[in-house]
């Protein structure tokens, strides 16, 4: 047996302060808060509040409550607050661009253009708050990708009938400008900056110390900044590995071991039991993210590198990965990430690849008979 789907009747719920109170709940002619009752066979089955007292939006919500439909009726502020929530394991930098992306960004658009549900948020919607965001290609097209698993997330719970980000087409030439590695040059003139910002010791040592983890361990900014002194045993760090889960130990380089040695305590940590090297284990991650972010900001500013960033760290080291033999896998658990991402912004700079794609063309023009081609072809690849 289908189960009725039940009738809603609107009115408000009016406060002890509406001058039209005594008039009941049928007079819709003020600003209380509007409810919904749903009936079915006389027979009342649903009673709730429908979030506004704005008719225009109170209508569309009953609207979708009745309707026959499976889509669930779901404001977007709840829907957004929902898939941040499922976004928790995901490194905190990433969680933090999705919230200002849909928390931050979209939800004021839609509560200005009055879209109040996830199934009202379709092409013509997105359209037009992409309109009013003024960014650069490449955030253009990542705030795209991120509006998609929003509604991806969504259509899997039945709260629209379709993700009307997949029918917009990310904008071209959205690949990020290539990344160079450093140099040597640029190397030691970045890490002697380090030894001259700040107004004394306590400050040019740690500045050290932190250039000195990107240059050797390839970390990641929010990485260093929450570096706990458990993860260096016997002059090694520990990483875990993307691909397995499991933990490889990272030998590091005298120089970056008596650096951490003389690094001072963070300002109000525990002498006796201090756990992390840069700070102190009372404030949060992410203003010991955006101090490290300033001091490292401040170390490249006076080093007079063009377009220093801490990321270029990572391909500096990726590089000299693959320059040394090494593998694309060996790249992806040094780095922490999975072997096609590693493959995607590192191929190029493989050259024992290049070796080889060289070695393969020069047999396939040379002049050997098949058979010789046949076996140096095996050989090459």
């Amino acid at each position: 047996m289908i189960e009725s789907q039940p009738m809603l009747t609107i009115w408000r719920r009016h406060t002890e302060r509406c001058p039209h109170k005594e008039k009941g709940r049928d007079y819709l002619k003020c600003s209380c808060p509007i409810w919904a009752d749903g009936y079915v066979n006389g027979k009342r089955t649903l009673r709730r509040s429908l979030g506004s007292s704005d008719m225009a939006r109170a209508r569309k919500k009953a609207v979708a409550l009745e309707s026959p439909e499976a889509i669930v009726y779901k404001p977007i502020a709840e829907a957004i607050s929902a898939y941040l929530v499922n976004c928790q394991h995901l490194n905190e930098n990433t969680v933090r661009k999705y919230r200002n992306r849909l928390q931050k960004q979209l939800l004021p658009f839609c509560e200005k253009e009055h879209v109040d549900l996830v199934s009202e948020l379709g092409v013509e919607a997105l359209d037009k708050f992409r309109a009013t965001r003024k960014l650069a290609v490449t955030t253009s097209a990542r705030e795209l990708e991120t509006l998609r698993q929003f509604l991806a997330f969504c259509l899997d719970r039945r709260w629209t009938a379709e993700n009307a980000a997949l029918k917009i087409k990310p904008p071209r030439n959205a690949r990020p400008a290539p990344v160079v590695p450093y140099t040597a040059a640029e190397i030691t003139k970045i890490v002697t900056a380090a030894g001259t910002i700040g107004k004394g010791d306590y400050e040019r040592l740690r500045a050290r110390a932190a250039v000195l983890l990107l240059r050797y361990a390839a970390l990641r900014i929010s990485d260093v900044a929450i570096l706990e002194r458990r993860r260096l045993q016997k002059n090694a760090l520990l990483l875990q590995t993307k691909k397995t889960g499991g933990t490889i130990s990272l030998p590091l380089p005298d120089d970056l071991m008596a650096a951490l040695e003389a690094l001072p305590l963070p300002r109000g940590a525990d002498p006796e039991n201090s756990a992390w090297f840069f700070i102190n284990g009372t404030g949060s991650a992410r203003t010991a993210i955006s101090v490290m972010e300033r001091c490292l900001r401040a170390v490249f500013k006076a080093s007079g590198v063009v377009d220093a960033h801490a990321h270029r760290f990572r391909h500096t080291m990726a590089t000299e990965i693959l320059a040394n033999g090494g593998t694309m896998s060996d790249v992806a658990d040094i780095l922490g990430i999975s072997e096609s991402i590693a493959e995607r912004h590192y191929a190029k700079w493989n050259q024992a690849r290049q070796d080889r794609i060289g070695a393969l063309m020069r047999v396939m023009h040379s002049g050997t008979n098949r058979a010789q081609r046949k076996k140096l072809v095996v050989i090459a690849s």
